[in-house]
């Protein structure tokens, strides 16, 4: 057997042996390169990339399964409906892996929870679905932590209800505050919330205090009454009913991304990673994509399905889907949509 034909052979096994992230991983590395140029990552960053394969692949089932819901319910209308499958086949893979390697580089972890969530949307220009990456409130404090300008010893956010106590003292040149809670079991009424960046040179500490009207008008203008409460149409009796909603959560996790952001970054940290995963213009996935993609698939779920034959869901590539050459027998259809990674 000649040395080519052995190569050849240890190749195929070793690609065999390949987890699904794993190939991913080596595909995001190769488009990074081949977009921008040297890539330098360590084995942390690549783990973390490999976690990214995982969260990208459940938030595209979860969005293709909402896809496929909306367009079988009898109000979708024709032109309303979104007839490009959310799946990797469709990913702009060019722009993700850059996005990638940014956030990994930085350590967001899609893994832990709160930290990084992946929304995929509709590019209508390119007809390909781009992949957002919205930072929670865990992933906020992570990077506000890390590139800080003054070292920090913790950081406290807490909502105010009005039956609480809370006072802001300065003395000595150093800001703290005091806060009461008097019932634990009645509270009262949400009346705002406060975030106290507590650094190793006391003297900078620094205190956030928003209202509960500063608190409102940073909800999203699609915010999805699920998650912020109000009214939202049911399609079973046909009438606008109350949701309660997780309000406090949303509070304080909009409590929580002011304290973060008001943190002072250090400039000389200041990397062109960094500088891309900030600038990304979150607000646009925040309004239009996060809670509105959540919002469709609780309204899909109370409504009357055509009676039709649901599209079959592809699932997630397994390593010998991805490493198995694809034989004649096997239908041009189900070819195209496996992932070329």
């Amino acid at each position: 057997m000649s040395n080519d034909l052995v190569k050849k052979e240890e190749t195929t096994i070793q690609k065999q042996e390949l987890t699904s992230s794993e190939r991913f991983t080596g595909m995001v590395m190769k488009e990074f390169q081949g977009n921008v140029g040297e890539l330098n990552i360590n084995e942390y960053q690549k783990q973390l990339i490999r976690g990214y394969f995982i969260g990208i692949d459940n938030a595209l089932k979860k969005a293709e399964e909402a896809r496929i819901n909306k367009n079988s319910w009898k109000s979708t209308k024709e032109e309303d409906k979104n007839n490009l499958p959310i799946t990797w086949q469709n990913v702009n893979m060019n722009d993700l892996a850059i996005a990638v390697v940014h956030h990994a580089k930085l350590g967001l972890d899609m893994q832990i929870p709160n930290h990084l969530n992946a929304i995929p949307y509709k590019n209508n220009k390119t007809q390909k679905y781009d992949i957002g990456f919205l930072k929670g409130y865990k992933g906020l404090e992570y990077i506000a932590t890390q590139l800080s300008l003054y070292p920090i010893r913790s950081i406290t956010v807490e909502l105010i209800y009005s039956n609480d106590v809370f006072e802001i003292v300065n003395k000595d040149n150093t800001t703290k505050y005091n806060f009461t809670i008097k019932n634990p079991f009645d509270r009262g009424d949400i009346v705002g919330g406060f975030g106290y960046i507590q650094y190793i040179d006391e003297s900078r500490n620094k205190i956030i205090v928003l209202s509960k009207k500063d608190i409102d008008k940073r909800k999203p203008s699609y915010a999805a009454a699920e998650f912020w409460g109000g009214e939202k149409y049911n399609y079973s009796t046909k009438k606008n009913e109350k949701v309660e909603g997780w309000y406090e959560e949303m509070a304080r996790k909009t409590v929580a991304r002011a304290t973060y952001n008001a943190v002072s970054i250090d400039p000389k940290r200041v990397n062109e990673s960094y500088a891309y995963v900030v600038n990304s213009d979150e607000n646009y996935y925040i309004e239009n994509h996060e809670e509105k993609v959540q919002e469709e698939i609780e309204e899909n779920a109370n409504k009357e399905l055509i009676d039709i034959e649901e599209p079959k869901q592809i699932d997630a590539p397994t390593p010998e889907d991805v490493s198995q050459t694809v034989s004649e027998e096997t239908p041009k259809e189900e070819q195209n949509n496996r992932p070329q990674f």
